[in-house]
């Protein structure tokens, strides 16, 4: 057997200082594994940390590409890429997509290409395998700040006779913001290149990673071993069959044939029935989840038919909803139909959809729509007012595109020939949660409704919006001598920094109101409040002749968290 080693990888090491990061006409092969091991706690859980266990091996292919007669793109294919977690193993053809990216002349990636539109989610996983193939090699040159798909790094590096260490130093992570995992530590990290003219003969490292949640509540920790070596045996990739130029490159999907659809549904059913999924995080499974995107929803008789336990069916809602693509969208929106009888299941459903950050896809969007418009059902008046307003915290939440402004149209317009008050009530909070101000119009026609369930609705709506015009609307309800709804007036108000009259009306209420509700919604109100001048005294007075512990505790809390703030 004639092997790539003899074939395509004879060659002299270059000297590393005057070396590029490759020069030569490079069609190379490489056997790769990527072993990761997770063990994640929640703080309120005392237990041991639950772990998992993935190892990825496969064969990469690597050529040369060209690209709007840009130097530098390196168009890659990954072959037979299997995973196993314990006894499991399965053929991962979402990992095996061609694509390209483009390297600087330092060695780092700039640029990615794709043949076809893919999810964040599909992008990231292809990415990942990119990055292997990124480090620096030039001392003389070098910059301090990498990235990969996690976030930026600090990276040091050491040059020494034929081999580059590599070594990370600090993370910052991209939208720490807006996910669940905000910080990352590196508790370890090493990694060996042994370069050659094309890409390297070898590389190899090890990585330990801390990762935390919102309040430090969510903790992971993951170790990765991996090595990259010169592959044992040449394969007949595709990749070779496609042209250096990227732009000739077909860029249509091409339907998987019926029986690699039946394998891979098999595949799916196997993995979802035969694991215990409450033992994989959820952004865990989602990975996991994406390689059966394409069958992915043969799962709803695994639904419907209730074949997973309780806790294992939340999991496996969690993970889909973090998946996010086209198909697990349109899977949880049928459920939310199919389960019909099954409240819990189409609350969970809902809740799932409510994780996704991507666009609507339009076969989602077409799905809500058409529920909106006929009404949505389901046996608990809960999850039916849940499902508007659940409707308007994505629309909030998501990327808007042509779809979103779809629903946006059709709570409007239900909204206008609605006649129940229940609904009336939950496609207003819908139309506040969007948090969007075309909104703001109709909302405020119902400032006024004779019905106090609406009328609450529209307070909390015009709190969400959070705009000027909003908070004049919701400073005229204050100056009402009397309101039947002054407790989700104040409670709207919160969101606001309030002008001096409107605090002193809000202040008032919570001295001398009669009704220790009333009271305590005022008081959290001026808790939210930037200028504290005059309030503390007040409030201090009021202290003598407060008869509620919950209120007399807040004013406490309140006179307490100031002086703190006055300290520091």
């Amino acid at each position: 057997m004639i092997t790539l080693n003899k074939v395509i990888l004879v060659g002299a090491l270059s000297a590393l200082a005057n070396s590029q990061y490759t020069q030569a006409s490079c069609a190379t092969q490489y056997d790769f594994y990527i072993d990761t091991r997770t063990t994640f706690n929640y703080d309120q859980i005392k237990s041991q940390g639950q772990q998992t266990h993935i190892r990825l091996f496969g064969l990469i292919t690597i050529k040369e590409a060209e690209h709007n007669d840009e130097n530098g793109w390196w168009a890659l294919k990954a072959d037979n890429v299997r995973a196993g977690s314990g006894q499991f193993a399965s053929e991962l053809e979402s990992y095996t997509l061609p694509f390209a990216f483009k390297l600087t002349p330092q060695g780092l990636i700039s640029d990615f290409w794709f043949p076809t539109q893919l999810s964040k989610q599909a992008q990231d996983q292809l990415k990942g395998l990119a990055y292997y193939f990124q480090f620096q090699r030039n001392p003389e040159t070098q910059l301090k700040l990498e990235q990969d798909t996690l976030g930026q790094y600090t990276a040091t590096y050491i040059f020494e006779n034929d081999k580059i260490q590599l070594n990370k130093q600090a993370y910052q992570l991209h939208n720490a913001k807006q996910e669940a995992l905000q910080t990352i530590k590196i508790a370890s990290s090493g990694h060996e290149v042994t370069p050659n003219t094309c890409f390297f003969s070898l590389r190899q490292g090890q990585e330990t990673l801390l990762f935390s949640g919102k309040s430090q509540s969510l903790n992971l920790k993951t170790k990765q071993r991996y090595q990259f070596a010169p592959a044992k045996q040449a394969y007949p990739s595709s990749l070779f069959s496609l042209p250096n130029d990227l732009s000739s490159w077909p860029t249509n999907n091409k339907s998987l044939s019926e029986e690699v659809l039946a394998q891979l549904a098999r595949s799916l059913q196997q993995f979802v029935l035969e694991n215990d999924l409450t033992q994989t995080p959820a952004y865990n499974l989602a990975k996991q989840l994406a390689q059966f995107d394409a069958v992915i929803g043969t799962l709803s008789d695994v639904f419907l038919k209730q074949q997973l336990s309780d806790s294992a069916q939340m999991r496996l809602f969690n993970g889909l909803g973090q998946l996010d693509s086209a198909n697990s969208q349109l899977l949880l929106g049928r459920l939310l139909i199919e389960a019909e009888k099954d409240p819990l299941m189409q609350f969970r459903a809902l809740r799932a959809l409510s994780q996704g950050r991507n666009p609507f896809s339009p076969e989602l969007s077409s799905l809500l729509k058409e529920q909106i418009e006929t009404g949505f059902s389901s046996l608990d008046s809960e999850v039916t007012s849940s499902f508007y307003m659940t409707i308007g915290a994505m629309l909030n939440g998501r990327q808007p595109n042509q779809q979103a402004q779809k629903l946006h149209d059709a709570l409007s317009e239900q909204l206008s020939i609605e006649t129940d008050n229940r609904t009336q009530s939950a496609l207003i909070t819908g139309l506040g949660n969007s948090r969007n101000e075309q909104h703001f119009e109709q909302i405020d026609s119902f400032v006024n409704d004779s019905n106090r369930s609406v009328q609450k609705a529209s307070f909390r709506a015009l709190g969400m919006l959070k705009t000027t015009q909003a908070y004049e609307s919701l400073e005229k309800q204050l100056a009402k001598p009397t309101h039947n709804n002054q407790v989700a007036l104040l409670g709207a108000l919160a969101n606001y920094q309030l002008k001096p009259a409107a605090s002193d009306a809000v202040l008032a209420i919570a001295v001398n109101n009669l009704d220790e509700e009333h009271r305590y919604a005022a008081i959290k109100t001026l808790a939210t409040q930037n200028d504290q001048a005059g309030i503390k005294k007040m409030l201090k007075s009021a202290l003598r002749s407060e008869t509620s512990k919950r209120n007399f505790q807040a004013i406490v809390e309140l006179i307490h968290n100031q002086d703190s703030s006055a300290q520091n």
